[in-house]
């Protein structure tokens, strides 16, 4: 490894790092205890940079076979400590303020403003929207039924946006795969198109979708508080599901908004 030799240095840059943080993450995910601090005090572990990461050493062949196994295996155990979370995931961080919306478990904090969504086919609560300045971020669980997952999903909604005249590009981001898309809507000439990123979610029997919308969803924006938000969400499947509809449904929280 170019750390042992002396070097820290990558042949081949990896994307949001620079020399540097690449080779505290490499430390890090092979078990470096000096390094892993200062990993953290930066959030340097993301999904994108991960992904980033792996295909810059591996391309590089800076590593052995067995420092690739160990990193591959330090990067899923990394990947899996990051949120959205199932209630029953003991390893969930218990800090924070959520807001109990039954099927979902919320982050929140001062600045937030958050609306909850009604069905307009029986009036339930079908998912929550979080606002804060020009960017929102809405939020709907679902069972996975059958072979349903967030890549299905994810492939499903671009071949959808596209037949609608919209646009969809696949892209790994903070929260992982998601796609940047440009939505028809209804409006007038010049307002009838909505930048919008999709993240997903899959967790034991549910996915989790996020729609970015405003500002934090054009594709130079740098916002992070909606991938926090996201990835902070805590999700709660109904003890006794429907057997035909997906969506799990909210409630209004007991304290109220």
């Amino acid at each position: 490894m170019r750390a042992e030799d002396g070097r820290s240095d990558f042949g081949r840059p990896v994307r949001g790092l620079d020399e540097e943080e690449a080779g505290l993450m490499v430390r890090t995910l092979l078990g470096d205890a000096t390094a892993a601090p200062e990993t953290s005090r930066r959030e340097l572990i993301t999904l994108d940079r991960l992904l980033g990461l792996l295909v810059s050493v591996i391309a590089e062949e800076s590593l052995s076979e067995a420092e690739v196994d160990d990193l591959l295996e330090a990067a899923e155990e990394s990947c899996l400590a990051v949120g959205p979370w199932d209630v029953s995931d003991d390893r969930r961080p218990q800090s924070g303020e959520l807001v109990d919306l039954g099927g979902l478990l919320v982050p929140t904090e001062p600045g937030l403003k958050i609306e909850l969504m009604s069905s307009r086919r029986d009036g339930s609560v079908a998912g929550v929207t979080v606002i804060r300045g020009r960017t929102a971020i809405q939020l709907q669980a679902f069972r996975a039924l059958g072979d349903t997952s967030w890549a299905t999903v994810r492939e499903d909604l671009a071949r959808t946006i596209r037949g609608r005249g919209g646009s969809a590009e696949e892209r790994v981001g903070p929260a992982g795969a998601e796609l940047q898309a440009v939505v028809r809507i209804q409006g007038p000439p010049g307002k009838d198109r909505q930048t919008t990123r999709v993240l997903g979610h899959d967790g034991p029997g549910w996915i989790l979708r996020g729609f970015v919308t405003g500002v934090g969803a054009e594709p130079d924006s740098t916002e992070k508080w909606p991938y926090t938000m996201f990835q902070g969400t805590v999700v709660r499947p109904p003890s006794a599901p429907s057997a035909i509809d997906p969506l799990i449904r909210l409630r209004q929280p007991e304290s109220g908004l």
